[in-house]
This record gives C-alpha cells, sequence and structure tokens, in this order.
C-alpha cells in the first residue's frame, strides 16, 4: 500500500460536492428493466424522499420499522417496487434521478395511496 495513494474510509465515503448528477438515467432505466422486468417502475416520491435524507445526512441509520410498516401495508404489486424505490434514494442518493425515472417510469402513485 503506497501512503500516497492511500485514503481512510472517511475519505472514500460518497460526497455530493456538487449539483451534477452522475447518472444516466437511460442507462439505470435499462438496469432496473432487465433486472425486474418490463413491468418496473419507480416510486418518485419515496425514491426522492430517501435521496434526500440521504444527501443531508450521509450514512444516516435506516429507518427499518417505517421502512418495513410501509412495506406491509403496500399491496401485493407494489411490494418489491416500494423496496426498489427506497434503496435506489438511499443508496444513490439522487434526487434528481429519482424524478427522471419517475418521469420516464413513474409508478401509480395511487398503490401506495395509504402511505
Amino acid at each position: 500500500m503506497l501512503t500516497s495513494t492511500y485514503r481512510s474510509r472517511s475519505r472514500r465515503e460518497l460526497t455530493f460536492a456538487s449539483d451534477s448528477d452522475p447518472f444516466d438515467s437511460q442507462e439505470v432505466e435499462k438496469y432496473i428493466i432487465g433486472e425486474f422486468g418490463a413491468r418496473a417502475c419507480v416510486f418518485e416520491r419515496v425514491c426522492a424522499h430517501y435521496a434526500t435524507r440521504a444527501r443531508s445526512q450521509p450514512r444516516p441509520q435506516m429507518d427499518w420499522s417505517d421502512v418495513f410498516r410501509q412495506y406491509k401495508r403496500s399491496p401485493d404489486q407494489a411490494k418489491e417496487l416500494y423496496l426498489l424505490s427506497v434503496f435506489l434514494g438511499d443508496i444513490v442518493g439522487s434526487p434528481q434521478l429519482c424524478h427522471q425515472l419517475g418521469k420516464r417510469r413513474g409508478c401509480d402513485d395511487t398503490l401506495l395511496a395509504n402511505i
């Protein structure tokens, strides 16, 4: 290990130094379709909520009780897509990507009307 190239874990953490979005929504969309099928969609509101949270508090502790409570209240056809939206927002941390995916492949928000 070269000390001149080594970076501590804290410096390797995801930072949001600029507002430019490094993600290509078309590529992300292709990946989602490849993994989840042609009917896959993203709940923009859910994705953006967790993305905004990830930006304001890098590496926050996930409120698992809330995530699972809302998951259980989701209709069966929306459960997997709800979790996709949660994790996409939390991991990628890009409200802009959530918005772009919501425009391109947005889920019907009435499926989550009770959430």
